[in-house]
């Protein structure tokens, strides 16, 4: 709205110019304030002929606004005319990464055992363009629908995600059926103001006494397992000198009935 103001300020100074210029007396003064005021009045004219356009890049929606009044249907791609006193907010419709630039929010959950942990995710996700309006009326600009939306429903979908979940599957090798539950949670908060494309979960984090207790059992998993491993090829081995037991007494059988 600022530019529209200085072009009928550059139109003024133009006809002003226009106007006083051959009161001056001065020879040669009346055609020089002509020229100079047609050029600031032509500058001003193409400063608020450019005010009437706009245009929205590819991967953005613009929300048009004026005197407290948003434009419900969004500005899609594309050059529009628009009114020349309105401001237009422009929102990204890509997906995007929170926390920006691949940072990661730290939240602390409770599991169904109400043990405490600590994890660091992040999201993608995408703004619903035909809700722009409405966001920007209710929240305002981008960063805020981020800080009021996203956010939020990021720390709260995690943590009743994480509530239903034991210690070991929070901590299981495969976070990935983890992710899951948060991703379904995380978009439930949301609503159908946004769309949560992926959830990451890069790292879990508990008390040492609970994360020696865990990692004691794995250890003991591993160990039985092994066991069970050694054990089956025992048995195998057993199995196999049986079946060569057998064959030589039969061998042995034959031979003696011949």
């Amino acid at each position: 709205m600022g530019s529209i103001f200085l072009s009928i300020l550059v139109i003024l100074i133009g006809a002003t110019i226009r106007a006083v210029g051959p009161s001056t007396g001065k020879p040669g003064a009346e055609g020089t304030a002509k020229v100079a005021g047609y050029a600031f009045m032509a500058a001003g004219l193409a400063l608020a002929l450019s005010n009437t356009l706009t245009v929205i890049s590819v991967g953005e929606v613009g929300v048009l606004h004026f005197l407290g009044t948003v434009q419900e249907r969004p500005l899609e791609e594309g050059i529009h005319i628009v009114n020349p006193l309105a401001s237009i907010e422009k929102m990204s419709i890509r997906e995007q990464s929170f926390p920006e630039g691949g940072g990661v929010e730290v939240i602390e959950a409770q599991t169904s055992e109400q043990l405490n942990v600590t994890l660091e995710v992040s999201i993608l996700f995408k703004l619903d363009g035909a809700v722009a309006p409405d966001l920007f009326s209710r929240l305002g600009s981008e960063r805020s629908i981020k800080s009021s939306i996203v956010m939020n429903a990021m720390r709260n979908g995690v943590r009743d995600a994480v509530a239903t979940k034991s210690i070991n599957e929070i901590f299981s090798p495969d976070r990935r059926l983890v992710a899951v539950d948060m991703m379904s949670e995380i978009q439930a908060k949301a609503g159908d103001r946004i769309e949560v494309v992926e959830v990451f979960v890069r790292d879990v984090q508990a008390p040492a006494r609970v994360r020696e207790a865990i990692e004691a059992k794995l250890e003991r998993e591993q160990e039985v397992e092994q066991e069970r491993f050694q054990t089956e090829i025992i048995q195998e081995r057993a199995q196999q000198a049986i079946e060569e037991a057998k064959g030589l007494a039969e061998a042995q059988r034959i031979i003696s009935a011949g």
